[in-house]
């Protein structure tokens, strides 16, 4: 029998909602024998960050328009999520845009069946523990938004609770939030409008990790001098100090059971479920701690996992600036990088014609698209491991396994880019779509089959593979400058010269990449004017960037890259020298400097922390940002090998990552 085709819309992988969720549907689509399609959309509404703008989030929502009745018999929505701050109206005007059976998670709309919490039993246990134990008189209360099936019960049950225990609706005040850490200014007017408040509860975790941020900035302890209760248990909950009293509510459970609802509703059958939630008590309510971490990790392993994703970043910039003259192989060098990750397939393909898409304009699925090149794993992998020193999983590739396609035979309809001669249909489907775009001018998407693990990592190596596509259309055009501007030598060296620095630059950070790097202090180091000159060589990379990422968001990652360069580059050039800074690859940076200053390695480590610890300063950040680097001595000459420097500045960089902080969060 054919396979019930499942799609399954979520925000972000980064959202650790969202990705418990899914981990719940592949556990029930492995046990029912469906396929599974992940669309990692965004948000429907305007939601961004008041940090880090991100002006083309919007790109993600046409994943939303990817299925259609010819290739999906199901679409779970995650509405809760990524429809939250949407109106009633506006919810079922973009339900009516799916032209299949919809199951919904953490929302209820009629004609719909639905997963979702049952809210009420665990916010009870938290305030009568709360009025009870701690003899808690004074409480505030941040809920979500009012448009959120969530929030709206949460709220009620909360106001029923407070009623049932004696308290009228003027002994308590509550104020809106968004479900994101970014309402501290709601909990601030809150605490100002009501001083005496002793109690606050907060309709999920990540409000409670605000109200933290909140709490402390007033010089108050929480746990001695404000009780705070969340829900949800998030996996920081946990972690942060106090540890956070809330309510635990399994994302994956929502998934599992969704999963589980799909045949009913294409047979018309709507039925709506709750999931049972519990109360945990943890150090933020005032009981006495002696927590522990409840989710321990192999460090070696953590880190064995986030050197080979930084690798495989660092690879496809690499390979691409290397190689620009074979600039028609990018999607195979492409697939070849990528590969090395736990991958079990991967499909990549181009929009026949670049598609710009505006905001606020319709975007119009495409009849059909190129199929460019693919990638299926022919047994089961086992991992390679190089040790540098810390150990790095590597996972071998056999150049034949990667297959580009011949351009007579690309092209693909667009209902069939997930069944198609070129996939293994008769095979269970487990498989996640990101887009590939820079900016409003998108280049196509990849179909991956990737292991749960590393979900939380394809954003940032979809943003990757995005850059060295505009990257190599750069390239592109200029080698069709060059041709066409051949007669004139003039004009040529001049446009050459442009985009000769263009592929010189590191975009996010606008510092040299790669290539500019080593131009630079190759030609610097070798010059007739330096030598006998004494040098250093740097190389560091940033301290905990997946953790920034992790519970900030890319957009705070890419901040923090930013910063790191411009450190490392103020540090350089505040010193009596000659030198420069290029970001070689995902975390990683370089540096050198020419100067016979004595003392010059402890000068340029003064200059680095006092940077660093003034800009953190001077940040409205609630993390810290910082970074490890080993340094070389070398005199300058023609002789000198510049990889070999970097590399013993490389190996002393490791001794001082064990001095680094042992927590972001400031």
């Amino acid at each position: 029998m054919k396979r019930l085709n499942i799609a399954l819309f979520v925000s972000e992988f980064e959202d650790s909602f969202a990705d418990t969720l899914c981990q719940g549907a592949v556990k029930a689509i492995k046990e029912l024998d469906y396929n599974l399609f992940i669309f990692p959309g965004k948000f429907l509404d305007d939601r961004m960050s008041p940090v880090y703008e991100d002006n083309y989030a919007y790109q993600h929502n046409c994943l939303f328009q990817f299925i259609s009745e010819k290739n999906i018999d199901v679409a779970i929505i995650n509405l809760g999520n990524i429809g939250s701050q949407l109106s009633a109206e506006e919810k079922k005007k973009f339900l009516e845009m799916i032209s299949v059976p919809v199951v919904l998670v953490s929302d209820t709309i009629e004609g719909y069946s639905s997963v979702n919490f049952e809210n009420s039993s665990g916010i009870a246990q938290g305030i009568e523990h709360l009025i009870k134990k701690h003899h808690k008189k004074h409480f505030g209360y941040v809920s979500g938004p009012s448009s959120n099936i969530d929030a709206v019960e949460r709220q009620q049950e909360f106001e029923q609770v407070m009623k049932n225990n004696g308290f009228l609706p003027n002994q308590y005040k509550i104020a809106e939030g968004d479900f994101s850490c970014n309402c501290t200014d709601a909990i601030e007017t809150l605490l100002e409008e009501y001083p005496e408040i002793d109690a606050l509860i907060c309709a999920n975790d990540m409000m409670s990790y605000a109200a933290y941020q909140v709490v402390q900035a007033k010089g108050m302890m929480v746990g001695r001098d404000i009780a705070i209760v969340g829900f949800d248990d998030a996996p920081y909950s946990s972690q942060i100090k106090p540890g956070l009293t809330t309510v635990k509510a399994d994302p994956s459970l929502l998934g599992y059971k969704a999963v589980g609802l799909c045949k009913d509703a294409l047979n018309g059958n709507i039925q709506n479920q709750m999931v049972d939630t519990t109360f945990v008590v943890r150090g933020s309510c005032g009981c006495e701690s002696h927590e522990r971490l409840e989710k321990t990790y192999d460090n070696i392993d953590l880190q064995a996992e986030r050197d080979s994703i930084t690798n495989t970043l660092v690879s496809i910039s690499r390979n691409l600036l290397n190689y620009e003259e074979e600039n028609h192989k990018i999607y195979y060098m492409i697939l070849n990088s990528l590969c090395k990750v736990n991958i079990q397939s991967v499909y990549l393909y181009t929009f026949i014609e670049e598609i710009e898409h505006k905001k606020g304009t319709v975007w119009t699925k495409p009849e059909k698209v190129h199929l460019q090149a693919y990638y299926r794993e022919p047994y089961t992998r086992v991992p390679e491991i190089v040790y540098q020193p810390m150990p790095v999983h590597y996972y071998p590739v056999n150049s034949e396994d990667i297959v580009e396609i011949d351009a007579d035979q690309q092209e693909i309809p667009f209902d069939q880019i997930f069944n198609n001669a070129y996939m293994e249909n008769d095979k269970q489907q487990i498989q996640v779509v990101t887009l590939l775009y820079a900016g409003e001018i998108q280049y196509g998407f990849l179909v991956w089959d990737i292991k749960e693990e590393f979900l939380g990592y394809i954003g940032q190596l979809s943003y990757q593979i995005s850059n060295a596509l505009k990257t190599n259309k750069l390239l592109q055009h200029k080698n069709k400058m060059a041709a066409a501007l051949e007669e004139s030598l003039q004009q040529v060296q001049e446009k050459n010269s442009i985009l000769e620095e263009i592929s010189k630059i590191d975009e996010l950070t606008q510092i040299y990449n790669r290539r500019g790097f080593m131009d630079s202090m190759k030609r610097n180091v070798i010059l007739k004017g330096n030598a006998g000159k004494r040098a250093i060589a740097i190389y560091a990379d940033m301290n905990d960037l997946k953790l920034v990422n992790d519970q900030f968001g890319h957009e705070e990652g890419d901040y923090a890259l930013k910063l790191i360069g411009q450190i490392l580059r103020e540090a350089i050039h505040d010193m009596n020298g000659n030198g420069e800074v290029g970001r070689i690859g995902g975390d990683e940076f370089c540096a050198y400097i020419i100067t016979d200053l004595p003392n010059s390695e402890a000068m340029l480590r003064r200059n680095i922390d006092e940077i660093t610890e003034r800009m953190n300063r001077e940040n409205d950040k609630p993390y810290f940002i910082s970074m490890s680097a080993g340094m070389k001595h070398f005199t300058c000459s023609a002789e000198v090998n510049i990889s070999y420097e970097l590399e013993q500045a490389d190996a002393q960089l490791y001794k001082y990552k064990k001095n680094k902080r042992k927590s972001i969060l400031k």
